[in-house]
C-alpha cells in the first residue's frame, strides 16, 4: 500500500484506498505493529456517532503525543474528562453567535488587506501559494479573537507567526505509520524545542502588553464581550480578591501554558492552552479557502453561481458589500449556495479527523445487531472516507454544492454523514467563527479573483487529484497549492493566466 500512494499522503488516504480495493464494510480492524497502534476504522455514519455522540469516547493518548510537539503536554485538544469539561464550559461564551457578530469588523479589515494581497498576486503574475497566503489572514483574524489584536502579518514578517508555521515542518507526518524513524532525529527535538521557546517569548510579550493596556486605561478585567486572553486576565484578577494584580513570570507561563487557572496544589495535568486556540484557529480556515480556489478553478459555473448570489445578497462590487456587512454581519446567513460551496470543499477536504481510545464498556454494533469491541483499539472515524462513500455522496469523487440544498438532485445526505467539524460534545469549538471568516472572504474575493493552479507536469495523483493532503500539522494540500490568480470583473488589470 505504501508503495502505491505517495510517501507524503495523509494517513486517511491509506484508509479509503484499503476500503475501496478490498470492498470492506462499515468498519474495519487493521494493526500496524510495530509502526503504531492497531487501528479500528469506522465508514458509517451511524456507527461513527456511537463513539462520538452517544458515547464520547477520550480521545486517544497519540493525540496527546503528537499535539505535544506542537502546542506542548498541556493542551486542550488532547484533554480529556472534567479538565476538557472546565475549559470548553469556560470558552463557549467567546464562540457564541452573538459575540462572534461583534467582531465581524474586524476580520472584514483583514479580509480587505487579503484583497489587495491577491491584487498585487495578480499584477505580479507569480506563482505562489495559497494555502500559505491565506495562512497569514487566518493568523490576523485569530490573533484578534484569541489575543484581542491585530499581528499584520499579511504585510509584515511577524516572529511569533513565522515559528508556529516553522514548528509544522519539524513535527511527525505521515511517514510514522510507515517508518518511526523519523521522529527519532535529534536535531529534529532540537529545532522544535527552539521553536517552542521563541512562541512562548511571543505569547508573553502579548500577554504583557494587553495587560498594560488595560490596566492603563483603567479598566476591570471584564471577560465578557473581550477576547480570549482578556478571559486570563479576568481569571488573574479573580483569584487577586480585590487586590492590585501584576503579570509575573509564574501567570504568564500558567496563561501560555496551562490557560485555566488552577491552584497549584489542584493543577489538573491536561489543560487548555491559548497556543491551541492559536493553532487551531488558524489552521482549517487557511487550508479551507485555499481548497475552495483550487475546486473554483475546476468548476466555472458553480463559481458563476456563488458569484451570482453574492451579488444579489451583497450588492455590484466590494464597496458595496463592505458596507452591508459592517452595519449588518447578520446577511451572511443568507448566503446559502456559498455555504453550501464551503461545505462540499470541507467533505472532499477535512482538515482533521478525532481519534479515540476504546474502552472495555463500550461495543459499536453493526447493522445486524452484532456487537463488536473497541478496547485496545485506536477508534478512528474517518471523515475522509465518509466523504467519499457513494452510498451517503453520490456521485461522491465530484465537486457538487447543491447536494446540501432544499432542491438537491440526490437524497438527503444521512444525518452523521458529514462531519468535517465532527460531532458530539467534542465538535469543533471554532466551527462558526471559521465559517463566518470564510463566508467573508468569498463575499469580498470571489467576484474579483480567478485562481488557476499550478502543478508540475507529472505530479502524483490520489484519488484522481495532484492536491491530495499530506500531514502537517493537520490534513494540509500538497505544495501549499500553487498557482496563479487573476483580476476579473469590471475594475480587472489585464493580466490574463496564460
Amino acid at each position: 500500500m505504501s508503495a502505491l500512494l505517495p510517501s507524503d499522503v495523509h494517513p486517511h488516504h491509506y484508509w479509503h484506498y484499503l476500503k475501496k480495493t478490498y470492498g470492506l464494510g462499515d468498519f474495519f480492524y487493521f494493526d500496524v505493529w510495530p509502526v503504531g497502534p492497531p487501528v479500528l476504522i469506522i465508514c458509517a455514519p451511524d456507527i461513527a456517532d456511537q463513539v462520538t455522540v452517544k458515547q464520547s469516547l477520550n480521545k486517544h493518548p497519540i493525540v496527546k503525543t503528537y499535539l505535544t510537539q506542537h502546542l506542548g503536554d498541556e493542551n486542550m485538544a488532547s484533554a480529556n474528562g472534567p479538565v476538557w469539561k472546565k475549559a470548553r464550559t469556560m470558552y463557549n461564551p467567546a464562540f457564541a453567535s452573538q459575540h462572534l457578530m461583534t467582531v465581524i469588523s474586524k476580520i472584514v479589515d483583514d479580509v480587505l488587506v487579503f484583497h489587495d494581497v491577491l491584487s498585487e498576486l495578480a499584477e505580479s503574475r507569480k506563482v505562489f501559494e495559497m494555502e500559505a497566503t491565506a495562512m497569514k489572514l487566518s493568523f490576523d483574524v485569530i490573533g484578534r479573537l484569541v489575543l484581542g489584536l491585530g499581528l499584520n502579518s499579511q504585510r509584515s514578517s511577524d516572529e511569533l507567526v513565522d515559528a508556529f508555521r516553522t514548528q509544522l515542518h519539524y513535527l511527525s507526518s505521515a511517514d510514522t505509520f510507515t517508518s518511526p524513524f523519523p521522529s527519532w532525529n535529534p536535531l529534529r527535538q532540537l529545532m522544535i524545542a527552539r521553536n517552542s521557546r521563541v512562541i512562548d517569548r511571543c505569547l508573553g510579550r502579548i500577554i504583557d502588553s494587553r495587560f498594560n493596556e488595560l490596566d492603563t486605561a483603567g479598566e476591570k478585567h471584564d471577560a465578557k464581550g473581550k477576547c480570549i486572553l482578556d478571559k486570563a486576565l479576568h481569571t488573574r484578577q479573580a483569584d487577586a480578591k480585590g487586590q492590585r494584580i501584576c503579570i509575573d513570570q509564574a501567570f504568564r507561563k500558567s496563561t501560555i501554558h496551562q490557560y485555566v487557572h488552577f491552584p497549584t496544589s489542584k493543577r489538573p495535568t491536561n489543560e487548555s492552552r491559548i497556543r491551541t486556540f492559536v493553532f487551531a484557529g488558524h489552521d482549517t480556515i487557511s487550508t479551507t479557502i485555499s481548497m475552495i480556489f483550487y475546486f473554483l478553478s475546476h468548476n466555472p459555473v458553480i463559481r458563476e453561481k456563488a458569484c451570482t448570489e453574492l451579488t444579489s445578497i451583497l450588492g455590484p462590487g466590494k464597496g458595496v458589500a463592505v458596507e452591508r456587512i459592517q452595519t449588518s454581519p447578520h446577511v451572511l446567513s443568507k448566503m446559502i449556495y456559498n455555504h453550501a460551496v464551503i461545505k462540499e470543499a470541507l467533505r472532499l477536504f477535512p482538515p482533521a479527523n478525532t481519534v479515540r481510545i476504546g474502552s472495555p464498556s463500550v461495543n459499536i454494533t453493526d447493522s445486524s445487531g452484532r456487537q463488536w469491541p473497541t478496547h485496545d483499539w485506536m477508534v478512528w472515524p474517518d471523515s475522509y472516507v465518509l466523504g467519499r462513500d457513494e452510498r451517503y455522496f453520490p456521485r461522491a469523487d465530484q465537486f457538487i454544492p447543491e447536494r446540501y440544498l432544499p432542491d438537491s438532485p440526490f437524497p438527503p445526505v444521512p444525518t452523521g454523514a458529514w462531519r468535517a467539524f465532527e460531532r458530539g460534545p467534542r465538535d469543533c469549538i471554532g466551527s462558526e467563527f471559521g465559517m463566518l471568516e470564510i463566508k467573508v472572504v468569498m463575499a469580498l474575493t470571489l467576484r474579483d479573483f480567478k485562481f488557476k493552479p499550478a502543478y508540475e507536469e507529472g505530479a502524483p495523483k490520489v484519488d484522481g487529484e495532484k492536491c491530495y493532503q499530506m500531514l502537517f500539522g493537520s490534513a494540509k494540500p500538497k505544495s501549499g497549492v500553487p498557482g496563479r490568480i487573476q483580476r476579473v470583473g469590471n475594475d480587472a488589470i489585464e493580466n490574463r493566466i496564460d
